[in-house]
């Protein structure tokens, strides 16, 4: 399969200077770029002043609507201008020469072979590979594909749809993929690919002020910004009532991650009962079907808690 053109997607939220980096990255690789800015706000014109004087094209959205819409919007804008795929980043991820091009191998390499290519996305993703198994022709097959430099073929956001907008944040891009799935893709790994990351902030696991290294426990957590804990424990409960029973075994492992990993924040959480009120709004908002963003008073209880624990070097 021949492409012709590839679009990139980068979404902006109160972006640093480092974003034009990122997109002077790209430049070269695809057939145009296209940031969308999340309601930044004018205190960030001049980096989308500069971005559009490279060329790049710049999207300003009035408020912020979350990441799936950012991410729609992009798609939109690039699927009108008659692309073959769109590749989709944020704002702080940077590429390698070579990154489009290795993604798109990658995808021609699943449909000679008689794939269904739906997600296609580096081996590795802030260190950590996103290959599920390989097939016996040597495609690498992906799970828990990160958007963050995931290519999609105009055909299958065509078929599957776009983003879910209601989700707004956490979780967007697994709702994605197991709806590709659904529909016959398969997420695919372009081999030895990297794209470096953050994946939050990272806190050393501490008991009676030792630094804890047990077999099976890492001496460090990941935790993400408090505020994003409501959207990750409502949107868990929303995609597994509606994937759940497709992909039983898929959903349950990570849903057990996931309390887990609740579990270890909430001890790290000051207050402790701010974190556990986003955590019991998320579970009644997903009963009751609230979607969209948190409301404003939860949001102000998120910005009361910080982490008890000491970040790691």
């Amino acid at each position: 399969m021949t492409f012709t053109a590839v679009w990139a997607v980068v979404t902006s939220f109160r972006p640093d200077r480092g974003l034009l980096d990122a997109t002077a990255a790209l430049r070269d690789q695809v057939a145009g770029v296209i940031v969308v800015d999340d309601g930044s706000g004018p205190g960030y014109d001049d980096v989308l002043d500069a971005l559009a004087l490279q060329g790049v094209t710049v999207l300003r959205r009035a408020e912020n609507a979350g990441i799936a819409a950012a991410l729609n919007a992009g798609i939109e804008g690039a699927l009108a201008r008659t692309c073959d795929a769109v590749v989709t980043f944020d704002q702080d991820s940077m590429v390698e020469p070579g990154f489009i091009a290795a993604l798109v191998r990658a995808h021609d390499h699943a449909v000679d072979v008689g794939a269904r290519p739906g997600p296609v996305v580096p081996e590795y993703f802030a260190g950590v590979s996103q290959v599920h198994a390989r097939t016996r022709q040597g495609t690498l097959l992906a799970r828990h594909a990160i958007q963050s430099g995931m290519l999609l073929h105009r055909r299958v956001l065509e078929t599957i749809g776009l983003l879910r907008e209601e989700l707004f944040i956490d979780l967007v891009d697994t709702e994605f993929e197991l709806r590709c799935h659904a529909g016959g893709f398969v997420s695919v790994a372009a081999p030895g690919l990297v794209l470096a990351h953050s994946l939050g902030r990272q806190y050393e696991r501490r008991m009676l002020g030792m630094r804890v290294s047990l077999p099976g426990i890492p001496p460090v957590v990941t935790l993400s910004t408090p505020f994003r804990y409501y959207y990750r424990v409502r949107n868990r409960i929303v995609i597994n009532r509606e994937y759940g029973r497709r992909f039983f075994a898929w959903t349950l492992r990570d849903t057990v991650l996931e309390v887990l990993h609740f579990a270890s924040a909430l001890t790290l959480a000051r207050p402790r009962r701010a974190l556990w009120a986003l955590y019991r709004a998320g579970i009644r908002d997903a009963r009751r079907g609230r979607m969209g963003r948190m409301p404003g008073t939860l949001q102000e209880t998120a910005a009361t808690i910080s982490w008890s624990a000491r970040p790691a070097e």
